[in-house]
């Protein structure tokens, strides 16, 4: 009932019209063969990123969400052996953007001509690596982007806007073929 109910956050979560998705990965290895995983710790250089970012609370919130995820998908945390070491990044940008008005318009005896607005936001990018442990390789990346002032507009919960990211990412992630049972009975 609880793999159940994690599928079922996965579909809500990633719900999300703001928050767009994106996938890498090695196609000469088939990441379903493995089924343990772990974290790697953080840098320094992260550490002491923008604390706004990086920070203890966003760091639970992100592995967390990521952790059940993995576990719905038949994967199983081991920090002894793991097959895949998992890491995350946070990226934020300022962006612009030109919003044309192509239409001009009479405003009494003066014609006002189409004019242009120049926006500005930040664009914040959440991304997640999936190593092999033993080459320490990439064998898949996902990342999640959105424009973070939309994102904050329609979330204020940022528990909500990391796992509605993060189930954003894991919608391309192969299931494990490891000894999961995914089957679900109901009782009347």
């Amino acid at each position: 009932m609880k793999k159940l109910c994690t599928v079922l956050l996965i579909g809500l979560y990633g719900c999300s019209p703001a928050i767009r998705a994106y996938f890498d990965y090695d196609k000469e290895d088939n990441i379903r063969n493995y089924k343990t995983f772990t974290w790697e710790e953080a840098s320094q250089t992260e550490k002491n990123g923008n604390p706004l970012y990086y920070s203890e609370l966003n760091d639970k919130r992100i592995r967390a969400a990521a952790n059940d995820l993995m576990q719905a998908k038949g994967y199983v945390r081991s920090e002894q052996n793991p097959d895949l070491t998992l890491h995350y990044h946070i990226v934020m940008e300022e962006r612009s953007m030109l919003a044309p008005d192509p239409y001009g318009y009479m405003y009494g005896d003066y014609f006002m001509r189409p004019r242009s607005d120049l926006f500005s936001y930040r664009e914040g990018t959440l991304i997640i690596d999936f190593m092999r442990t033993k080459k320490q390789n990439l064998v898949w990346r996902g990342w999640a982007v959105a424009a973070m002032e939309v994102v904050l507009y329609d979330t204020k919960d940022t528990d909500i806007l990391i796992r509605s990211a993060v189930a954003k990412i894991f919608q391309n992630f192969p299931e494990s073929r490891g000894n999961v049972d995914l089957t679900v009975t109901f009782h009347e």
